[in-house]
């Protein structure tokens, strides 16, 4: 899919609305891995992003984006999650954005988890919480 400017336009500029939300995976041990200290990412929601989106729901483990378009950079915005895997991103404008971030953790000493990722929908104004999680 070709990126399209003007399609992420929108997310470029200030907003009053807030998404906040937990990040976290259930180990095969039955254990809850936050995603403790990883970055989120908040993109807009285009035709791009819904293709990284569909890349990475059929993935496991990170997902290998090899035609990015380094033009998404100016896109989107990154914030850190605490040791609870919670994350805030304030002052955005109103409109559709996916979050993505990573939650990786050894076990049996093998690397796992992977991505995980979710849309959401912020009106002027609004609160939004959300829980990343598979």
């Amino acid at each position: 899919m070709p990126f399209n400017p003007s399609e992420h336009d929108y997310a470029k500029g200030k907003g009053d609305s807030v998404i906040s939300g937990r990040a976290f995976m259930r180990s095969s041990y039955g254990g809850v891995v936050y995603a403790s200290g990883s970055t989120v990412y908040l993109l807009p929601d285009t035709s791009y992003t819904r293709e990284i989106y569909n890349k990475g729901s059929r993935a496991y483990g990170p997902v290998n984006i090899s035609n990015g378009d380094g033009r998404l950079l100016q896109y989107f915005r990154t914030t850190l999650a605490d040791g609870a895997g919670r994350f805030t991103f304030s002052g955005i404008p109103a409109g559709s954005y996916l979050i993505v971030t990573e939650i990786l953790w050894m076990a049996d000493g093998r690397r796992q988890g992977g991505d995980v990722m979710k849309f959401v929908s912020v009106s002027a104004g609004q609160k939004v919480d959300v829980v990343l999680s598979r």
